[in-house]
């Protein structure tokens, strides 16, 4: 049996995390940016995968959006045969490099979410974070390519939030949306979340961002 398990943190205040207002930029242009002027930067793993995975025995996993690497390594360094792409070169060149350095094995890409041969039954766990409508168009390929038994866990914000993206759009899963694009799969917990995403700077959560959790297994 198919397995989901996905979390929406809806976040509190705005969090910048590219320049809308240069339209002549492509998406690829402002994440190579954003990963070379975050060259240095010491952001962890995702709590939320961590606990997740805890228990699992470890397999082939996929994550999509890898970025510079954070939670590509941590799998990684947990046994799991981890594949990882994203659109940016520079945060694959980083993420190979921490590989690397850390004597991890990783497969990085460069590689775009629509165009990305997603296979069929190949992964034991799926990872999107913070990729939002990119996994929600793709939930068809993402679904079909989980082993029998397999995991999907997505985290991100909530449309509430009001943030901007690269394109100067607003972006952000909108209520249930996750459950009707994953829906002929198990749902394992869902949960929308206030909190501070856990790539934030010095991951502080704000003041007045208690959580507040609806979870469905």
């Amino acid at each position: 049996m198919h397995r989901l398990i996905f979390e929406v943190a809806l976040v509190l205040s705005a969090v910048v995390v590219a320049h809308a207002q240069e339209p002549k930029q492509t998406p690829k242009d402002v994440w190579n940016r954003i990963y070379t002027n975050a060259k240095d930067s010491k952001s962890s793993y995702n709590n939320f995968l961590a606990e997740v995975i805890k228990e699992r025995k470890p397999g082939k996993a996929l994550d999509i959006g890898i970025g510079d690497g954070r939670n590509s390594l941590f799998l990684a360094a947990q046994g799991w045969d981890v594949t990882g792409f994203d659109i940016s070169d520079v945060g694959i060149k980083q993420a190979r490099e921490r590989a690397q350095s850390a004597g991890l094995k990783l497969n990085a890409l460069v590689d775009d979410v629509d165009q990305f041969h997603y296979g069929q039954e190949r992964w034991d766990l799926v990872v999107g974070m913070y990729e939002h409508e990119m996994i929600t168009r793709n939930a068809e390929k993402i679904i079909g390519s989980l082993k029998h038994g397999g995991l999907i866990v997505v985290e991100g914000l909530h449309r509430d939030a009001n943030q901007k993206g690269v394109e100067g759009d607003y972006y952000g899963y909108r209520s249930n949306e996750l459950l009707r694009a994953f829906d002929r799969l198990r749902i394992l917990r869902y949960e929308e979340s206030k909190a501070v995403p856990y790539w934030t700077q010095n991951g502080r959560r704000l003041s007045d961002s208690s959580p507040s959790k609806n979870s469905l297994k």
